[in-house]
């Protein structure tokens, strides 16, 4: 397997846990305020933990949803010098 393609396959991984967390999150978070998982609409109480991680789940999902559509290597950080 060459470096791009793996590359390439470790950003779908990237991108599937991030899904499967979020997932997780949404579960805890609907557990947590006694709302059916399955929901559509919610709206989650203010002392709801699980709703900053998994609002910083979904956004790096979305990110790196964006960066894998525009042919970007999902989850690779270049350093600054």
């Amino acid at each position: 397997m060459n470096q791009a393609t793996k590359i390439f396959r470790d950003g779908q991984k990237h991108i599937v846990g991030l899904r499967q967390m979020a997932t997780k999150l949404w579960q805890k978070a609907c557990e947590f305020d006694n709302i059916p998982v399955d929901s559509k609409f919610v709206e989650f109480s203010e002392g709801n933990k699980f709703i900053p991680f998994y609002n910083n789940v979904m956004r790096q999902y979305f990110e790196a949803v964006a960066e894998y559509q525009a042919g970007g290597y999902v989850g690779l950080t270049m350093k600054r010098r």
